[in-house]
């Protein structure tokens, strides 16, 4: 009788370390423990619990949270391809925002207008504060958008120079600007996470710089989060 239940349990256990580990833990040093139904408060009996956490190698960054299947993961906070703070990270949100920016039209690109119209006039006074001392990088991207609309353009960041992504609309109440980085354009680099009509990545004394060693494509998208109007943006540089 009691050799049987040993096996028992011996059996349950390795059931349970052959069940596959949640979202985020296949890794060989994934950590897991496991119940048997005698510790309160812990998962169902057999069953693998989810790591803590805090569950990281020492010296190492930790994994980041689970995410619910078929929803967009925030990206690991200091990843090589994320270059600014993302403030989005409610999965849904995350998902609808991602969702929005792949629908989203490409911005009209074309040189700095002799005279200003409001847009670039907003955004020159932008750039005078935020990117001190930057000189701007690629041509001027312009949009149209109604209140909620999406609009973006593409920038080369290359691994030699520094950079500030500065945009601003003329009668938008809140302007977002978001960094997405490729290949797919499936989650956040960076965020201005300012409120008005003036959105900024990368602001002085803190600019964008670059760890991958060459030039990389990001997607930036400009959305008219409240109120509607033409918004202008620019990339700005500097050597590293």
């Amino acid at each position: 009788m009691g050799h049987g239940r040993s096996f028992g349990v011996l059996a349950l256990v390795a059931a349970s370390v052959a069940a596959p580990l949640a979202c985020g833990s296949n890794t060989p040093d994934a950590k897991a423990s496991f119940s048997l139904g005698g510790d309160a408060g812990a998962c169902p009996p057999g069953q693998a619990c989810a790591a803590p956490a805090n569950d990281c190698q020492p010296g190492q960054p930790c994994a980041p949270p689970s995410c619910p299947p078929g929803q967009a993961c925030p990206p690991p906070q200091g990843s090589a391809g994320q270059l600014g703070t993302v403030h989005t990270t409610d999965p849904n949100a995350l998902a609808s925002l991602l969702a929005a920016a792949a629908a989203a039209g490409s911005a009209w690109l074309g040189p700095a207008s002799a005279i200003a119209d409001p847009a670039e006039a907003g955004l020159r006074a932008a750039a005078a504060k935020y990117a001190p001392g930057m000189s701007a990088d690629g041509q001027v991207a312009k949009g149209d958008l109604a209140e909620g609309g999406h609009v973006d353009f593409i920038v080369n960041l290359e691994p030699s120079k520094c950079y500030t992504i500065v945009a601003y609309g003329a009668g938008v109440v809140d302007l977002d600007v978001n960094l997405l980085a490729p290949p797919l354009y499936n989650f956040l680099a960076g965020q201005d996470g300012m409120a008005g009509p003036t959105a900024v990545i990368g602001a002085a004394p803190k600019p964008m710089c670059p760890v991958i060693p060459l030039a990389v494509p990001y997607k930036v998208d400009l959305h008219a989060k409240q109120g509607g109007g033409t918004v202008a943006a620019q990339l700005y540089s500097k050597p590293k």
